[in-house]
């Protein structure tokens, strides 16, 4: 007779009645467990192995404790904001086998065994919870924003909105971005077999800031273009696309305090309409923070509110919903026009066409991205978990879980203290208490009585 599959918890039933004293032979026949099969899960779970289906194939080059512990370390790595590629993993797994093989170092007559890319493959298709991905750069001071300045904010902001009524329209954040988006490594589809995959690089030879402003609702300020020099031409002018849109220079194409002071009084013009004072939220930047702005604001209406110190990838929403669709249609734009015209080189003129034209589609296009940006980062609605939420991104390496928080995972400095301590011992030190009483006395030359 043909018996019925069975599941997990048929499994673990017929376990249970045998340990509880029921004869094998009695529960396979009113279980769904074949007998064979009840026999082997019973003999595994009595002995060392784990009562769970075992790997089909041979066994792997390293034991399944030992790649267990080089799991841990690839998340502990991650934790610490170093994670481990394909070269480092395989070089610490052949470490790892030369060690338990009993060879602590390589040598010339006992060559260490290297592992694989085969077995890199294996060993993620082994372990699903590791992944190939592209670590994101972040300078240190950016990965170490604390609590304390987002409570600050969080309290500012909650005064501003219940003292001020402020409703959506009139809660704004400004940036400024490169025009150019960086010229990482696309993953691509190729030809297999291919010696070497390249593509054709474009962008300008100069540098451009945009400057954009989006509220809370959704609506967006029309841009402002800094370009580097002094001087501009008609056609540069003429080159905006978007109504209302401006353009100044600058000596290298940055922003800066003169810059920021002519900004605001055209963000000002743009926001006549609505009802004062509106907030205005901007990044911690030195060329926000001046009298002359601060001057600006008080005659315009804006109440200037600054994120924390090197923030802005956590808590504003420009920099989390709108500049990286940005930078895309940049991208896409460039390639339209590589395909169209052949031409690598990007005029000045082309590139303000293509800002706006970027601008329109990523922010005009789509409030919807910057009503999702304020309330993902917790800002409109205002969220203070939402807010503590998006600290907790970077933190442990974006690890979730306990992986890589293993009892035995040591660090560099403690190692090497714990080890100075052994090998650097010092002599116990000088005795400094009283002189002892003397038991001895001197006979040369003297009879010595009671």
């Amino acid at each position: 007779m043909e018996k019925e599959s069975y599941t997990q918890v048929y499994v673990d039933l017929a376990l249970a009645r045998v340990a509880a004293g029921e004869k094998k032979a009695a529960v396979a026949r009113t279980s769904a467990v074949p007998l064979r099969t009840l026999f082997r899960l019973v003999k595994r779970a009595s002995g060392d192995r784990l009562s769970g289906p075992l790997r089909p194939g041979p066994k792997t080059v390293m034991p399944a404790e030992l790649e267990q512990d080089l799991v841990e370390w690839i998340a502990a790595m991650q934790r610490c904001g170093m994670p481990v590629g394909r070269k480092d993993i395989i070089a610490r797994a052949s470490t790892m086998l030369a060690v338990a093989a009993g060879r602590s170092m390589p040598t010339r007559t006992t060559p260490m065994r290297i592992l694989t890319s085969g077995w890199y493959r294996r060993f993620l298709q082994r372990h699903p919870s590791l992944s190939n991905r592209i670590a994101q750069c972040i300078a240190r001071v950016r990965n170490a924003v604390d609590g304390e300045g987002t409570s600050i904010l969080f309290n500012t902001l909650a005064k501003l909105f219940i003292e001020m009524k402020i409703n959506d329209t009139r809660i704004f954040n400004m940036d400024e971005t490169s025009f150019m988006p960086k010229t990482a490594r696309r993953k691509v589809v190729a030809v297999r077999g291919s010696t070497n995959v390249w593509r054709k690089e474009m962008k300008p030879s100069f540098h451009m800031t945009v400057v954009g402003a989006v509220n809370a609702a959704g609506a967006a300020i029309p841009p402002l273009l800094i370009v580097p020099g002094v001087r501009l031409f008609k056609e540069d002018i003429a080159a905006l696309s978007i109504k209302g849109s401006a353009i100044t220079g600058a000596p290298k194409g940055f922003s800066n305090k003169i810059i920021f002071v002519q900004w605001l009084e055209f963000f000002g013009d743009n926001v006549d309409h609505l009802a004062k004072p509106v907030v205005l939220i901007v990044d911690n930047s030195s060329t926000n923070i001046d009298a002359e702005a601060a001057e600006t604001c008080v005659e315009y209406g804006i109440l200037l509110v600054t994120l924390p110190a090197n923030a802005t990838h956590l808590i504003q929403p420009l920099d989390v919903a709108l500049f990286k669709p940005y930078k895309d249609c940049v991208h896409d734009l460039m390639l339209e026009r590589l395909c169209s015209i052949n031409d690598p080189v990007v005029r000045k003129t082309n590139t303000k066409e293509m800002a706006c034209n970027a601008y329109r589609r990523a922010l005009i296009d789509k409030p919807a991205s910057a009503v999702n940006g304020f309330r993902e980062c917790g800002i409109r609605p205002l969220s203070l978990v939402e807010l503590r939420a998006r600290l907790a991104l970077y933190k442990g390496g974006g690890v979730k879980g306990d992986i890589g928080t293993a009892a035995w995972l040591t660090h560099r400095d403690a190692v090497i203290e714990e080890v100075g301590k052994e090998i650097h011992l010092l002599p116990p030190f000088d005795v400094t208490g009283k002189k002892r009483k003397r038991t001895t006395v001197d006979v040369a030359g003297r009879l010595v009585t009671r």
